[in-house]
This record gives C-alpha cells, sequence and structure tokens, in this order.
C-alpha cells in the first residue's frame, strides 16, 4: 500500500490513542489477570464477573488501538477510529446518566471523564477530517465475506442497542446478574464490532482484517474464559437456564468469527 492510498495519520490521534493503549492496557489486562489489585482503583465498586467482563473488553479494544497507534495509517485506523467514537461516546452519555453512581472524590473519577470527554471528540474530529478518504482496499468482498459481515453487523448491532433501550430484557441471556447500568454499559461490547464489521463491508485490507480479527478473538475468548474463572470459585452461574448458554453461543461465535477474520486476512492484499 503506498502513501497516496493510506496516508499516515495524524500526530494528534497517534499520541491520543497511544495513551488510551497504556490505559487500556492496565485497565484491561489488568482487570482480567488482577482484579483484585486493579478493581480498588476502578471509579465505581467491580463485583467479580463483572471485573473481569470489563478486562475482557478492555483487553480487546486495547488491541485495536495499539494497532492503530503501531501502523498509525489509513488503514487500519479507518477500522479502529469509528469504533473508539462508538466506544467512548456511549460510555460518557451513560456516566452522565448514572453519574450518582460515581465518587468525585476519587481521582479516578476525574480521570474517567476527563478521558472519556476527550476521546470520542477527538475520534469524531477525524472520522470529519478524513471523511472524503476511500477504503485502502478497492477489491470486492466475496459475496460469503459480505454476508458474514452483514450478519454480524445486525445481530450485534440490534442487540446492543436493546441492551441501551430495553436493558431489563435483553440482560435476561447474561450468564449472571446484573443491573442496567452495567447492562447498558456493556452495549459496547456488541455495538463497537458491529460498527468495525460494517466498515469492512465496503472493503478490507489484510492489516483490516487482522485487526478486528485479533481484536474480536479477545472480545470472544476473554468473556468466557473469565466466567469459568470466577464462577469456580463463587458458584453464581445458572448452567441449567438457556440464556446461560445462549451467552455463550454468542460469544463463542464472536471468537469463531474473529478466527474467520484472520484466515481472510491471510487471502487479502
Amino acid at each position: 500500500m503506498s502513501e497516496a492510498t493510506n496516508p499516515p495519520i495524524s500526530t494528534l490521534l497517534r499520541v491520543l490513542t497511544f495513551i488510551e493503549v497504556v490505559v487500556l492496557f492496565i485497565a484491561g489486562f489488568g482487570l482480567f489477570i488482577a482484579p483484585k489489585l486493579i478493581g480498588p482503583l476502578w471509579p465505581w465498586e467491580l463485583l467479580p464477573f463483572n471485573a473481569r467482563f470489563l478486562g475482557a473488553v478492555y483487553a480487546a479494544a486495547c488491541i485495536a488501538a495499539v494497532m492503530q497507534t503501531g501502523y498509525a495509517r489509513w488503514s487500519p485506523a479507518r477500522v479502529v477510529t469509528p469504533m473508539i467514537f462508538i466506544f467512548t461516546a456511549i460510555i460518557i452519555a451513560l456516566s452522565f446518566v448514572y453519574i450518582n453512581v460515581f465518587d468525585f472524590q476519587r481521582w479516578e473519577t476525574w480521570v474517567w471523564f476527563i478521558l472519556y470527554f476527550i476521546l470520542p471528540i477527538n475520534a469524531a474530529y477525524h472520522l470529519w477530517l478524513y471523511r472524503a478518504l476511500p477504503p485502502v482496499s478497492n477489491t470486492p468482498l466475496t459475496p460469503q465475506a459480505k454476508m458474514i459481515l452483514n450478519v454480524q453487523t445486525v445481530i450485534l448491532g440490534l442487540y446492543g442497542i436493546a441492551l441501551i433501550v430495553l436493558p431489563s430484557v435483553a440482560k435476561m441471556i447474561w450468564s449472571w446478574e446484573i443491573d442496567n447500568f452495567h447492562a447498558q454499559l456493556y452495549s459496547v461490547t456488541f455495538l463497537t464490532p458491529a460498527v468495525g464489521s460494517y466498515v469492512l463491508t465496503k472493503g478490507a485490507t489484510k492489516l483490516e482484517w487482522t485487526t478486528l480479527g485479533l481484536s474480536q478473538i479477545i472480545l470472544g475468548a476473554f468473556p468466557v474464559l473469565g466466567v469459568i474463572l470466577v464462577d469456580l470459585s463463587i458458584h453464581r452461574v445458572n448452567w441449567l437456564t438457556i440464556g446461560t448458554w445462549v451467552w455463550f453461543a454468542l460469544f463463542t461465535a464472536l471468537t469463531l468469527i474473529g478466527a474467520w477474520m484472520l484466515g481472510q486476512a491471510r487471502k487479502a492484499t
């Protein structure tokens, strides 16, 4: 890919994404691997299942941010930047809706609001700045690839929206009990890859397939592993309900489609 077809991203976008990498790495892998160490630093109290799950979500986001920082070009930024926007915009909006959850006597709360105020604005600015740039790859997707991406976009998008609009209903398949705040917050788990897969339907390079594929494998596999690890000690998952198995099937599908994306990357130019 030449610089003409795949120009570098701005220094501002690269620097702020690098800051995200640092924060996401500590929050994501820290919460997942050492929740008792990182959990107390969170802006609100996290129960064991929520700590591991949020760790998984942030670890997946970290992978995408690393790819954008490392390559610092329109590909993969054309996929990652809209994902950053939808992720951060939803979280800051919900943070204001549920502002009573936060303790403003803690410095972690101020860091949270400052970061989540700046990041969606930065992402939106760059999406506008690069709005005229076409996809780096102009090779049409195969009908099968486009169908899989479209199906993922619709299913994840609709479920993500349902978690925001009808959290009391949508959270019923969750494998542990969550309140409406966490249900709505977890909408980003589905809306973010939905946006990513939609962008790929317009054309995808090897790097873009790889970026979303790696991120999605983490997003699918880590929550499953996290639930199993936590349940081994506290035994709160009801393994006899259909909802539990629907939840596991959903995240297993995310993992498998992520692996399929890596297969597509091997075929791409």
